[in-house]
């Protein structure tokens, strides 16, 4: 009899678990999605989605799925039922992230060299300066919204460099990649969705003025950015369409800046619960590689992924039909308690003995991830040590935007 309460708790966290829908998310949830991701992991987790797909939340279950070269990341199918034809169509199934070998190789080949180590130290210089500037910017305010006065600006800056396109444009082409990114999420409204048509037609022909002006140009360094790279791969026989070259653009620009920007700003929300933790950055400054590889593991921006079967596939969960689309929760997955000790707490000395999974795994482990950890690495610890206090100065708001963990404002105070 002592046991009835704790089993009858058992039976209704399973079935809390069972009926979680990802198409119509509990309230609260992007608050705090954590906890459903514990209850998903404990008693459902090879989860059946309203929609016919599964998804996977533990460790072990996503790496099987991601490692598994059988998995295809071609959605055209489903997004056709979902935008019907037109440029965002064009876009998710031209870009490199969701094309298959042997395209997927054939293009990535072209960008590679952009994020060699020595192309990445290249790019050092510039994120110190920008950094620098920035913190001097809001060191002269008190109250300052974290996001959009430094978070934000740093990476669509560094994009803008890489792209080969001018600073004064960052506002403008970030606000184009977010509108073709929020249609990726599992249930959106129609207005959204010709939003995001629309901003695929701006973008592609703002970045055809780019391309005409490069191909007259009689150099083009494939290391210098994005643009005078693709016109270096045209010029030695790569095969490669300009629809592929818009595409990847549009792609770099929407990896390179809005997980970057949510890293940023939601390792901040964390230091601001954290406090002991700020003190750790703030005073020993040599642990940073750890640190940013924690705040990775930890708030994961790029929360959800995916891959469709071609056979069968067994996980440790059960058994994944062929022809099924598989969504995986690698922000799950990377505080998954059979892989990583206290993963609910932020722990800036974290020694993981197995590596996080949120950049993915396989042929489509994200290409930026150096650039990524470099901002991350340059932006934190300089304005944690440039400012004696940081605190809150009212309540931050997350986005509501289950694929991306990231906030729409974090006011804080600065001393």
């Amino acid at each position: 009899m002592t046991n009835a309460p704790i089993m009858a708790e058992h039976a209704d966290d399973a079935a809390r678990a069972r009926a979680f829908d990802l198409f119509n998310l509990p309230e609260g949830y992007f608050e705090a999605p954590y906890p459903w991701f514990k209850l998903l992991r404990d008693h459902d987790p090879l989860h059946a989605n309203a929609d016919g797909s599964v998804l996977l939340t533990r460790y072990e279950d996503v790496r099987v799925v991601w490692r598994d070269l059988s998995g295809v990341v071609d959605r055209r199918e489903m997004f056709t039922k979902r935008w019907g034809q037109g440029p965002l169509l064009e876009h998710y199934t031209t870009a490199m992230l969701f094309r298959d070998p042997p395209d997927h190789d054939r293009l990535r080949r072209f960008v590679n060299p952009l994020f060699y180590p020595a192309s990445i130290e290249r790019q050092r210089q510039f994120v110190e300066k920008t950094v620098a500037r920035l913190i001097d910017e809001v060191g002269e305010k008190r109250d300052i919204d974290f996001l959009h006065e430094y978070a934000s600006r740093i990476p669509i800056a560094v994009i803008c460099n890489i792209l080969g396109v001018p600073q004064a444009d960052a506002a403008m082409i970030q606000e184009l990649g977010r509108r073709i990114l929020v249609p990726l999420n599992a249930k959106v409204s129609q207005e959204i969705v010709e939003q995001g048509h629309e901003a695929v037609r701006v973008f592609t022909a703002y970045m055809t003025d780019f391309f005409v002006e490069a191909r007259k140009r009689t150099e083009a360094n494939p290391e210098q950015d994005v643009v005078s790279a693709l016109i270096a791969a045209e010029r030695s026989g790569g095969q490669i369409s300009f629809e592929e070259m818009v595409h990847m653009c549009i792609m770099m620009l929407n990896g390179g800046h809005e997980t970057t920007t949510n890293l940023i700003a939601t390792s901040m929300h964390a230091l601001l619960d954290n406090p002991e933790q700020m003190e750790v950055l703030r005073q020993e400054p040599e642990i940073i590689d750890t640190a940013v590889e924690e705040f990775i593991r930890y708030v994961s921006p790029l929360q959800f992924q995916g891959r469709r079967t071609t056979k069968q596939v067994e996980t440790p969960a059960g058994t994944i039909a062929p022809n099924v689309e598989v969504m995986f929760c690698q922000a799950s997955a990377n505080r998954d308690e059979r892989i990583f000790d206290n993963p609910e707490r932020l722990n800036l000395r974290r020694k993981m003995k197995t590596p996080h999974i949120a950049f993915g795994a396989g042929i489509h482990i994200c290409i930026g991830q150096p650039l990524a950890r470099l901002e991350a690495k340059i932006a934190l610890p300089a304005i944690v040590k440039r400012f004696k206090t940081i605190e809150r100065a009212g309540a931050a708001r997350f986005n509501p935007n289950p694929r991306f963990r990231g906030l729409e404002k974090l006011p804080v105070r600065l001393q």
